[in-house]
């Protein structure tokens, strides 16, 4: 039984990163058999793994037709920040109270790296301290509801962020979005910090709609 999870897995995985990564493109089509022959495995772990993947909605399962990658539209799009941007905002109050001062050295660092990071053009670090940054912040919430519907979200938005990292200004704009909230964060002002990220997720949005020609 703990084989076959840990084939399932690994097929779940691999197949996530694929599709953030665009290797597999919107509205492509995943057929079981040819996934598991390409995996090596039988057709069970695959269907375990394409089911996970529609639960976090990056797959859409139709019936009848088929299983294709998420096509995203302006609602779906729409729906998502605006969630996140309340959610995330409420979240990011409550963890200024309570996030350590080793955690924020933590962030501190990541923030010099991805600043120095700029001039090279190696966007990796910009991502390292976006990542961080919101992890931590959700994780020191002190909500256990609110953690865990952020972490049905946190897919779909770390698909975005593969996205936007690609494009330097729209990286650059964003870095300074999250040094702005950081530095809320270290001074312990709980309501800027909200605003800070809210404003943030709003900007992200705004990002996303042009990257997908929605505007």
């Amino acid at each position: 039984m703990k084989s076959h999870l840990n084939i399932s897995d690994k097929v779940y995985k691999s197949l996530k990163k694929q599709i953030i990564n665009e290797k597999l493109k919107p509205g492509e089509r995943l057929l079981d058999t040819e996934l598991a022959s390409e995996f090596g495995v039988s057709r069970t772990p695959v269907r375990e793994a394409l089911t996970r993947l529609s639960n976090e909605g990056l797959v859409e399962i139709i019936p009848r037709r088929g299983v294709y990658v998420k096509r995203l539209n302006e609602k779906d799009i729409r729906e998502i920040y605006q969630i996140r941007k309340v959610l995330e905002g409420l979240a990011t109050k409550e963890a200024t109270l309570f996030i350590d001062e080793k955690q924020l050295q933590r962030l501190s660092f990541l923030l010099e790296k991805a600043e120095q990071s700029l001039s090279s053009e190696n966007w990796k670090a910009c991502m390292e301290f976006d990542i961080e940054l919101h992890g931590m912040i959700i994780s020191n919430c002190q909500n256990d509801r609110l953690i865990s519907i952020m972490h049905n979200l946190s897919t779909l938005v770390h698909a975005f962020r593969m996205r936007l990292a690609r494009d330097k200004e729209r990286a650059r704009q964003a870095l300074k979005e999250h040094k702005a909230i950081l530095e809320a964060i270290k001074a312990r002002d709980a309501e800027k910090a909200k605003k800070m990220m809210m404003e943030h997720i709003e900007k992200a949005k705004e990002r996303i709609f042009n990257y997908f020609g929605f505007y």
